[in-house]
């Protein structure tokens, strides 16, 4: 008598939940910020805004570095704008929205700054 050798069956629902599904939650989870971490870097970089804002007119003016500060700052609103459009916590939008109001600020005055030493000179 020849003995069959057992087969399992490729059971692809139990691979799907066993497998599949644990792996894509431990990616998502591993990979997507979280919530406070993301609240901890909009609280960072506000912080750095208004201390720039508190310091910018006891720095040495050099036209070439502000000018160079201005565009890294319209840059980085437009990221940040863009995070905001596809958020919909709503803590967080409110911490983005004072953000951006601080970076406009500064680059406001910045541009201010620049326009004060043109006609001083």
């Amino acid at each position: 008598m020849i003995s069959m050798m057992y087969m399992p069956v490729f059971d692809v629902e139990h691979i799907q939940n066993t497998i599949v599904q644990p792996l894509s939650a431990y990616e998502k989870k591993h990979d997507a910020s979280s919530l406070k971490e993301i609240h901890d870097s909009i609280r960072i970089a506000l912080m750095m805004v208004n201390g720039f804002r508190e310091i910018l007119d006891d720095l040495n003016f050099n036209e070439d570095k502000l000018r160079t500060l201005q565009f890294n700052l319209d840059d980085n609103y437009d990221v940040v704008e863009k995070v905001l459009q596809v958020n919909s916590d709503f803590i967080t939008r409110e911490m983005i929205e004072k953000l951006l109001t601080q970076m406009a600020k500064l680059d406001m005055e910045i541009g201010d700054l620049i326009l004060e030493h043109h006609h001083a000179s």
